[in-house]
């Protein structure tokens, strides 16, 4: 979608000239890096900024005017939509530039020992881009793909290197990948000295644990504290007794299953990320739990590797002395070998189809993808790259002991918002202006019953109920389920108890 606004607008006539006269450096290496994702170019992205926010400010100038608001309410909200608008578009491709800084350095040493590998086995350039092109990195495949188009173009494979690595944002990759170019094929002192340091990827993590304890806070926030402003203006405007408030209750299930996911894929750095991006998937625990003893297995199968075992037989050897989560990945394939008498590949392939975690499912491949040039040497290899990175775990498992200290907080501010949820759908038919306004000096609560604020009643229970639920599994809490329950029963003890002393009628008649 992105990528049509930007082709259409840079076609328009006055538009499409705004975007040759933009020069930002930070937008044109952007706009570089996402090309073997998105085929844009600064002068549409430009335009597409200029188009969105013109198109904002009209539709919502219209919208506001045809439903009567005053017009000094009219223009400055649409003249901030539209320049909100504008910044989010034309800071899309940064934006996406540098939420794969932390991704390329996380692989970034992961590539290097595969060229390294290469190299020592009497490999070249060009046999270690096509291994890392064949890999399933999220981003560095589909590049090293295009690279090896334009190699067969005519293009030196050491031009496109670094041609590459001027347009990524990791300095860890560029360092890399400088020293690969110097080496000349070769394995140098200069190679050995950078292998298993990476330094960005280090610091980015320790900074984010740093960040962990109050964004961990602002998103609980936002889960319980918006219910509660909509309560109030539903109230205020008198939607209370309106069926089509129910509407709003899938918009906040979505929104917390959103804010939670991303809250879990931020902060996953040398840990792992869910293999399939859903909004539902495994829990973090899960993912670190296959994880942890994923890197065990990958201590034990690179000591038999390096004893002269092929990978083949390395993994039923270490079979049993695995644990029941890496036993799950490796059974696939080792049927597929004894059993079907299929090649190591397909296999591989298997195994790492069964991987909870995006980094294990890689990882599986590339030890697939590094015995082919010397199980031995990628004995060695694999040793030493399960060595570091069970090092760095230990820095990531900061993050698990930063979530427990910040655990009771979320709760006793999910417990709050309930109470408070509770407390507003009694209050509801007193702060709708309207019915005061409409009966004047007659009006009395006792004529309001349940019935009247049915609407709002359930749809505050069912949020309250998915607030706690959504919280819980934030902070990988035990029992998510029996949680939210708790909450809805708060939210419906404090909601009867504040209406009792209010005198609403509890009749349903």
């Amino acid at each position: 979608m992105y990528e049509r606004v930007c082709q259409f607008s840079s076609r328009l006539p006055i538009i499409g000239k705004f975007g040759p006269r933009y020069e930002d450096r930070d937008l044109t290496k952007a706009v570089t890096f996402v090309q073997p994702m998105m085929k844009i170019s600064v002068a549409g992205v430009v335009s597409a900024a200029y188009f969105s926010g013109l198109l904002s400010f009209i539709l919502l100038f219209l919208l506001l005017f045809l439903l009567g608001t005053d017009l000094l309410v009219i223009f400055p909200l649409a003249f901030i939509t539209a320049i909100i608008t504008y910044y989010v578009i034309i800071s899309y491709p940064v934006s996406v530039m540098n939420r794969y800084r932390l991704t390329l350095s996380e692989e970034a040493d992961l590539l290097f020992e595969q060229f390294i590998l290469v190299f020592e086995a009497g490999g070249t350039i060009f046999d270690a881009i096509e291994i890392v092109a064949q890999s399933n990195h999220e981003y560095i495949s589909n590049a090293f793909q295009e690279i090896l188009g334009k190699i067969d173009q005519g293009i030196p494979p050491e031009e496109c290197l670094s041609e590459f690595a001027k347009n990524q944002p990791s300095d860890d990759l560029r360092r890399y990948i400088m020293a690969i170019l110097s080496a000349l094929e070769k394995k140098t002192d200069l190679l050995q000295m950078l292998s298993g340091e990476s330094f960005e990827a280090d610091l980015s993590l320790r900074q984010k644990n740093l960040e962990l304890e109050s964004r961990l806070l602002i998103v609980a926030a936002l889960i319980t504290y918006v219910p509660i402003m909509f309560t109030l203006a539903a109230s205020l405007a008198g939607w209370a007794t309106n069926p089509a408030i129910l509407v709003v209750v899938p918009l906040f299930i979505l929104l917390n299953i959103i804010l939670r996911s991303r809250f879990s894929n931020q902060f996953s750095a040398y840990f792992d990320r869910p293999r399939n991006p859903e909004l539902v998937g495994p829990t973090q625990k899960e993912i670190l739990e296959e994880y942890e003893e994923f890197l065990n297995f990958m201590m034990l199968l690179g000591e038999r590797m390096s004893n002269g075992d092929t990978l083949e037989v390395a993994l039923s050897e270490v079979r049993d002395d695995v644990d029941v989560e890496v036993q799950r990945l490796i059974d696939p394939a080792i049927h597929s070998i004894y059993g079907e008498e299929q090649d190591i590949h397909t296999a591989m392939k298997k195994a790492s189809e069964q991987a909870l975690g995006e980094r294990v499912s890689n990882m599986i491949l590339m030890v697939s993808r590094m015995t082919e040039v010397s199980s031995i040497e990628a004995g060695e290899r694999i040793t030493r790259i399960a060595a570091r990175l069970v090092e760095r775990s230990a820095v990531a498992k900061e993050r698990d002991s930063i979530i427990a200290a910040q655990k009771m907080k979320v709760y006793l501010l999910t417990l709050t918002s309930s109470i408070v949820l509770g407390l507003l759908v009694s209050l509801a038919p007193f702060l709708s202006i309207g019915s005061l306004l409409s009966s004047g000096p007659m009006w009395s609560p006792s004529l309001v019953s349940y019935v009247d604020i049915l609407p709002l009643y359930l749809s505050l229970g069912i949020i309250s109920l998915s607030s706690g639920y959504q919280n819980t599994l934030m902070v990988s809490g035990n029992r998510p389920k029996v949680f939210g329950i708790v909450c809805m029963l708060l939210f419906w003890i404090t909601a009867a108890l504040t209406s009792s002393f209010l005198g609403l009628d509890y009749s349903w008649q």
